[in-house]
């Protein structure tokens, strides 16, 4: 026997969760929905003064407590139809049904979806702001501190911990950017498009869209509806910035390897353990990859689920799928928050920095530059003479010295170089390799304290960019509730 919707099966698989999700995540939204659009009706003379005030009056009258705390029975299909009536509750059937003309619940989805994911966006540039912060403070620290850069994992040149720490704020402050352009895109209000073709009532898209804070209307209706790159750019700029926390994880997880002893995390971040009394744990750092891994995740299995669905309104990318996307931002805002608390407090094993800075050979770079600026040699050859004295002075147990490199030199050159001994110090010297990189981006103190100074300046302005949104969202909620009030009064 054929049983009637919504089958037990439905019901439990689908409407259940659904219904769950919809009140921890749009039963705000939904509300924010149905004010807006009723007041619009109203100016536009689509419904009266007094249906409207009879409207917001049941709207305001509804317990969203109790609704939170309900559990589906399947005597209504969705939230969307709970609320429809409980708010027939508060005022006439026919008054109550007047609230939904000139729209769907496929535009009301949309924007709801919209209103919802804006506030995750906010919330995840705050803290990748509030990151980029702690490596810029930590950077005014340490311009001649120096450290070992790595390449291929191995010691390369020498370089300072602000040429290393302004490298992962600048590069936080492109995600920044990446994010700010995705809400830039997100924040436009699909309201009024209808299930695809708008409405052949005279409403007012731009009203609503002013109402409910966002910047503007979407424009082209079937679009408004059938597009999702709301979410995909969004998501696309979360997994970008996510890539690059888990490299800037991976980076400090090696210096807190007491092999490397770099860096020594605030007590409140490390763990000891249950049988090894002397562990300390940078397990702060591990939850960060960890975490920042599973926001990675689940937006691959986002663009999973969406990426050869139909051009239309389809399940594929509503109810079920939302919540995998709040997920993510959640996720990705947890591990860039935890990565800002665990730097903030940190500090930096300077000496031992500084002395492998000096190791492995790894400012001759600059000896082989020397021998070109000295001799007027093509580097081909003065890279030929330094490589030889780098694996004579391994094969000796010791440094580069002034005999080491004249032998070399004779046989490459067949004569000895005019560098001297003193000359040769001074080009082997990670100070004097540092500060002799004062070319735009270098690592020299003088040119990170200028970049230092072009980052503070972006970091004001992201800051203003926040400010100037979050305070756009919070007057128009606010403006919203005095409309009410004042209609109600």
């Amino acid at each position: 026997m054929s049983e009637k919707f919504p089958a037990q099966g439905y019901k439990d698989n689908v409407l259940a969760d659904c219904f769950a999700d919809a009140k921890e995540y749009f039963l705000d939204a939904y509300h924010q929905v149905d004010l807006a659009h009723a007041i619009m009706l109203e100016e536009r003379g689509i419904i009266t003064k007094e249906e409207l005030k009879s409207l917001l009056k049941a709207l305001r009258a509804l317990d969203f407590d109790a609704i939170r705390q309900r559990e589906y029975d399947g005597t209504f299909e969705d939230l969307f139809y709970l609320l429809q009536q409980e708010i027939a509750k508060g005022t006439c059937p026919d008054t109550a049904g007047k609230l939904h003309t000139a729209r769907s619940r496929n535009d009301i989805d949309v924007t709801i979806y919209r209103l919802r994911l804006r506030e995750d966006c906010l919330r995840l540039i705050k803290s990748a702001m509030e990151l980029r912060q702690v490596f810029l403070d930590l950077a005014a620290e340490h311009h001649e501190t120096l450290i070992p850069a790595y390449t291929h994992t191995q010691p390369a040149q020498p370089s300072t911990m602000a040429h290393f720490l302004l490298a992962m704020g600048e590069n936080l402050g492109r995600d920044i950017r990446r994010l700010q352009r995705a809400f830039e895109n997100m924040n436009r209000c699909p309201l009024g498009s209808g299930a695809i073709t708008t409405s052949g009532f005279p409403i007012d898209r731009h009203r609503v869209s002013e109402l409910l804070g966002f910047s503007e209307p979407t424009v082209n209706s079937y679009g408004s509806i059938a597009s999702v790159d709301y979410f995909t750019e969004t998501l696309g700029s979360v997994s970008t910035m996510l890539v690059n926390i888990g490299k800037f994880a991976q980076e400090f997880m090696l210096m807190a390897m007491i092999e490397f002893n770099a860096i020594r995390l605030p007590d409140g971040y490390v763990q000891g353990s249950s049988i090894m009394p002397q562990k300390r744990n940078p397990v702060a750092l591990e939850h960060i990859r960890a975490i920042g891994s599973k926001a990675l995740g689940q937006a691959m299995g986002v663009f999973t689920a969406v990426h050869n669905t139909p051009f239309g309104d389809i399940n594929d990318v509503e109810d079920d799928l939302q919540p995998l996307i709040y997920s993510a931002m959640r996720d990705a805002n947890r591990a860039v928050s935890l990565f800002a608390s665990t730097l903030r407090s940190a500090t930096f094993n300077v000496e031992n920095l500084r002395t492998r800075a000096g190791q492995n050979f790894i400012a001759v770079t600059e000896l082989a530059d020397t021998i070109v600026r000295k001799e007027n040699l093509p580097f081909s050859i003065s890279h030929k003479i330094v490589g030889k004295c780098v694996k004579a002075a391994l094969a000796n147990g010791g440094e580069i010295d002034h005999a080491t490199m004249q032998a070399a030199a004779e046989q490459i050159l067949g004569h000895e170089l005019s560098l001297t001994a003193d000359e040769l110090a001074a080009a082997v010297s990670p100070e004097n390799f540092v500060n002799i990189r004062s070319v735009y981006g270098g690592p020299a103190p003088e040119e990170t304290r200028r970049a230092l100074s072009v980052e503070r300046d972006a970091a004001k302005s992201d800051t203003e960019w926040f400010n100037r949104k979050r305070s756009d969202l919070d007057s128009a909620a606010k403006n919203l509730s005095n409309i009410v009030e004042s209609i109600i009064a």
